[in-house]
């Protein structure tokens, strides 16, 4: 199914309507584009700046510079292209941590990804509980209730690794399964979106519910695209 691509423009809630919170997912749809004022206001303010670097193109001691910043300033307003994922039916549901693909952490099967990213917020604290939520179930929402329910022992410095788990947790999702690999790589350069239509808590892994959340699952499979390529 061809990617859905649209030009621009933590508590997960699991799409198949549970609360699923992977430790900090997004809202309504994500914004199409900017607004016409928006646009606007951006086109002027371009065309202010294009017309200063013009009127000093003869400036011997500023000519370069100002092809410089003219061509900086080209690249800044060439939107990237969104791909948007999160719902089950629609195309790159494999980015999400929900999807039905096992994942291998130190000789153990996990279920999906979400049980190995919510074990790590037990893992070197409470062992036993990173391993009931390893086993408590293959339904991506019974480790994220299992998790939730022992959120008191959840380690300390759960918010300063909590990203870095992430990485680690779809690394190993996507180097076991060379499908994902490969649709990862297919996207090109574009913007990768956690977006649902569902949920107005998610902020963090997820864009939220005005669109201006922090999108850090999205960050985190760009980053990963990256490091595949030079794999």
């Amino acid at each position: 199914m061809p990617s859905r691509v649209i030009a621009p423009a933590g508590l997960h809630k699991h799409p198949g309507g549970s609360s699923n919170n992977s430790s900090t997912t997004a809202s309504p749809a994500a914004p199409s584009g900017e607004t016409p004022r928006e646009y606007g206001v951006e086109s002027e303010e371009r065309h202010r700046s294009t017309k200063h670097i013009l009127d000093n193109a003869d400036n011997p001691e500023g000519g370069k510079e100002s092809q410089a910043e003219l061509k900086a300033d080209d690249l800044a307003a060439t939107p990237r292209h969104r791909i948007l994922f999160y719902r089950r039916a629609k195309p790159h549901y494999g980015f999400t941590n929900f999807s039905a693909h096992p994942v291998w952490y130190n000789g153990k099967r996990y279920p999906t990804s979400e049980h190995l990213f919510q074990s790590f917020k037990f893992q070197g604290n409470r062992p036993d509980l990173a391993e009931l939520i390893r086993t408590c179930g293959e339904r991506p929402s019974a480790a994220f209730n299992a998790a939730r329910k022992y959120q008191p022992q959840v380690r300390s410095d759960w918010f300063k690794v909590n990203v870095e788990k992430m990485d680690e947790t779809i690394y190993h999702k996507f180097t076991q399964h060379k499908d994902l690999k490969k649709e990862l790589l297919d996207t090109g350069d574009a913007e990768l979106v956690e977006v649902s239509e569902d949920s107005d808590k998610d902020s963090f892994w997820g864009i939220g519910p005005d669109g201006q959340g922090r999108n850090e699952l999205g960050k985190a499979l760009e980053r990963l695209r990256t490091r595949l390529r030079g794999d």
